[in-house]
């Protein structure tokens, strides 16, 4: 196990002014945008019930998605100032938060673009591959996980086939709700665990409060996965990044949550949580989305996710769902799931050579490009679950 790290902290009059400026602006940024939030549809949980009776009837139907969108207007304006003079100065912190504010102003545009038709273009400029090489690596693992998971749940077990299901809201004990609560409440996270209707993933972390979707029937296996999977790779080293002096690690490196959704997969591999339905789902997401920048529409998507792919209705519409977020159906939605198996790919190609980066990346929302230069700021401290105590 690699020691979990502390921040060294600095004396105030080590910022630079560039540096203050910087940092109060993207922390109000980073609050106002919210960008998962901002691509929830409000009616999400009806119009999911609607969508779901339509296809279970043999209907086609596309989702009637409404949104509460924030003119971002003046803070896209002023984040795009902002990065010019950060990407004048010589300091390679500077460009870091050049990008980050770059990435920001993408965020915000998204944010005030979400149902119309402008998002899909903004998204693939915000969630693009990386890497061809890496990319075209992702669809060959989705599409080789679609067919084991396909293939291994229709000999399923019957045993297995009966297990008790447990509501992800219900407070009793083994439920996602309760566990959740216990394993942030004995590691003392700073985090309020509340439940979500709207959620179309089981659990999502924000700044202080991991919420839980609601009416979500669960396994034991989906339970244990979903708190380590929030927990160890978003909660932990959110509350690590609290404690340091500097904000760039809450602010997040830009594509810095993107390798954090990498490095959390790495530890469900790690936990051997990567099991069959796992791995379906995961390759759904990544095939929705490619279909989608494909052109399909959501109804064809889910379509190809049932007809396809196998996938039982139910689970076929959250998936559908998640990839055209933000969007109204017809044209492409977020489609933040196509960095999810690049990233896995990628974080565990590069801890394999160098593991004692594996600290860093869990110091913050960090990403591998920002390693380099924020390797220095972060030394090892004893190995320990929970973030070191803040000093009095």
């Amino acid at each position: 196990m690699n020691p979990r790290p502390t921040i060294r902290k600095n004396g105030p009059s080590d910022l630079p002014p560039w540096l203050v400026r910087a940092e109060r602006l993207l922390v109000e940024a980073v609050r106002s945008v919210r960008l998962l939030g901002a691509v929830v549809p409000r009616n999400a949980q009806q119009e999911r019930s609607r969508i779901l009776a339509a296809l279970e009837a043999g209907q086609v139907v596309s989702p009637r998605w409404s949104y509460a969108r924030t003119d971002h207007t003046l803070l896209r304006q002023a984040l795009a100032r902002a990065a010019q003079r950060l990407g004048a100065e010589p300091h390679p912190l500077a460009q870091l938060y050049a990008a980050r504010t770059r990435e920001l102003e993408v965020e915000a545009a998204l944010s005030t673009e979400a149902g119309t038709a402008v998002l899909g273009a903004l998204a693939r400029a915000r969630f693009r591959s990386l890497n061809a090489h890496t990319a075209g690596e992702a669809t060959v693992l989705a599409r080789k996980w679609i067919a084991e998971g396909h293939e291994a749940l229709a000999n399923l077990d019957p045993a297995e086939a009966g297990q008790v299901l447990t509501r992800s809201d219900d407070p009793v004990p083994g439920s996602l709700l309760t566990r959740m609560r216990e394993e942030v409440s004995r590691l003392g996270l700073p985090f309020a665990v509340v439940v979500q209707p709207s959620l179309s993933a089981l659990a999502a972390t924000g700044e202080r409060h991991i919420l839980i979707a609601a009416g979500r029937m669960t396994r034991p296996e989906d339970v244990e996965r979903t708190v380590m999977h929030e927990v160890e790779a978003h909660a932990i080293p959110r509350a690590r990044a609290a404690l340091a002096r500097l904000a760039i690690f809450q602010i997040g490196t830009a594509r810095g949550i993107d390798d954090q959704e990498g490095l959390a997969l790495l530890l469900e591999e790690r936990g051997n949580f990567l099991q069959p339905r796992r791995k379906r789902e995961l390759a759904a997401r990544h095939l929705a989305v490619e279909a989608m920048d494909g052109g399909a529409t959501f109804a064809d998507a889910l379509s190809a996710l049932v007809k396809e792919h196998g996938l039982p209705p139910s689970e076929a519409v959250l998936v559908a769902e998640r990839a055209f977020r933000g969007g109204d159906g017809t044209s492409p939605g977020l489609g933040r799931e196509r960095i999810y198996l690049e990233a896995f790919l990628r974080v565990r190609e590069h801890l394999a050579r160098k593991p004692t980066d594996e600290g860093i990346l869990t110091s913050g929302q960090v990403s591998l490009d920002a390693i380099a230069v924020l390797g220095p700021l972060v030394r090892k401290g004893r190995p320990t679950e929970p973030p070191p105590a803040a000093s009095p």
